[in-house]
């Protein structure tokens, strides 16, 4: 067995001051800035010559730590390490917790009529939506037994705790913004072996969408499970110290080039660059990237995952059921793949054969698993958007083709994690 070497780096509370941020995405022209900005735990230690840090709105993430390719090959084959600043968690306790939470969103975890809620350990995605039922943000939603935990857009902590406070009335709900935690994610087919290997074996494997309270390195640590990338991806929260000593030992430990195998390692930190190449392949849209509060539900492609469409009254329901009785949106989010590697960006138009704009492009990537192939996600107006339908998009000063295709992109991916 593997000895498992714990670091215990000097805890740096003196951060470098968070980025200047004169203005918000234009994608939220309502999001408010946050006011309970903590500080990134980790972020002096991604402070290297090769690092190249971008802003996610007003939080600095990382882009990429250097190698770009290699981050990408790690998250494919091996174990790819992302730090999650932009992440953060909301912790609803009471008897009540379920039921109020469960009045306002579009998935169920808990049922009236069968007196049933989550059972701890599973973990449920939904919509928070506005009353005129278009998405005001995401959260994926554990059962930890005595606490519900709400994974969100750290950009909106404050507004959805001061939104949930708002529909608090009798029920005994405690609400809490965990500033305290931290989380990062590991994405790969190698993750699990590597947990498994800090838990001195301790550690059984989770189905996705499932979570587990486990101690690693004799430290408390949250741990659930989302492929966002196509394969394993684990998510760990933990305190915001322990977690620097949870980074520095896994890399101190997995991290490093075998003697007898170089070039290889069984874990790499990643950056966004990395990250955001594999989640899109994989078909998964992003709050703010790919739909904002402009956007219904049944226009994602997200309703299976979302949405549970016989649970009781919620906010905005009454839309969503109207478009679901339609069957046909006005719009769709559809994955869109190009004739080459010439890469339409963010923001791009789409247009038919007539040249008439009939959607736009959201997110874009070259994806060096499908040969190097250009792929867009962004949304697109019927009937422009059956699989098959022949697309024009500028890209790189001309216009160039794609055909809409499912998703997700890189089905091999998906079929093994």
């Amino acid at each position: 067995m593997k000895t498992i070497i714990v670091v215990q780096p000097v805890i740096n509370n003196t951060f470098a001051d968070p980025p200047q941020v004169a203005t918000l995405s234009p994608n939220w022209p309502t999001m408010q800035p946050m006011e309970t900005t903590a500080h990134n735990p980790l972020h002096h230690l991604h402070q290297q010559p090769e690092t190249e840090f971008q802003a996610f709105g007003p939080i600095e993430i990382v882009s990429t730590f250097g190698q770009p390719q290699a981050e990408y090959a790690a998250i494919h084959k091996s174990c790819g390490m992302i730090d999650l600043p932009q992440r953060a968690v909301i912790e609803l306790t009471g008897r009540d917790r379920a039921t109020f939470l469960n009045n306002l969103i579009t998935n169920e975890i808990a049922n009236k009529k069968t007196k049933t809620a989550l059972a701890p350990g599973q973990v449920v995605y939904a919509f928070l939506l506005n009353s005129k039922g278009r998405i005001v943000l995401d959260m994926n939603i554990t059962e930890l037994g005595e606490q519900l935990w709400l994974d969100l857009d750290a950009r909106l902590m404050d507004s959805t705790v001061a939104a949930l406070d708002r529909y608090l009335f009798a029920d005994q709900v405690k609400i809490t913004a965990r500033t305290d935690l931290h989380a990062i994610a590991l994405h790969g087919p190698g993750s699990f072996s590597i947990l498994r290997d800090l838990s001195n074996n301790t550690l059984t494997d989770l189905q996705p969408m499932q979570a587990a309270q486990t101690r690693l390195l004799g430290r408390s640590v949250t741990l659930w499970r989302d492929d966002e990338c196509g394969v394993a991806g684990y998510h760990l929260i933990a305190g915001r110290e322990d977690m620097v000593v949870l980074w520095t030992s896994l890399q101190a430990n997995f991290g490093q080039q075998p003697e007898q195998e170089p070039g290889k390692r069984r874990l790499r930190p990643v950056g966004w660059a990395a990250y955001n190449a594999c989640r899109i392949e994989a078909g998964r849209p992003i709050l703010g990237v790919d739909f904002d509060e402009s956007v219904l539900p049944a226009e994602t492609g997200q309703m299976a995952r979302a949405v549970n469409m016989n649970k009781g009254c919620y906010i905005g329901q009454e839309i969503v059921l109207r478009m679901f009785a339609r069957g046909k949106q006005a719009r769709q989010f559809v994955g869109i793949r190009m004739d080459d590697d010439r890469l339409p960006l963010a923001g791009a138009k789409v247009l038919n054969d007539e040249g008439d704009e009939i959607g736009g492009i959201t997110s874009s990537t070259l994806s060096p698993v499908l040969s190097n192939i250009a792929l867009c996600m962004g949304y697109v107006r019927k009937p422009y958007y059956a699989e098959g339908s022949r697309l024009t998009i500028p890209a790189e000063g001309a216009m160039r083709h794609g055909t809409v295709v499912a998703l997700p992109f890189d089905r091999s991916a998906s079929s093994n994690s």
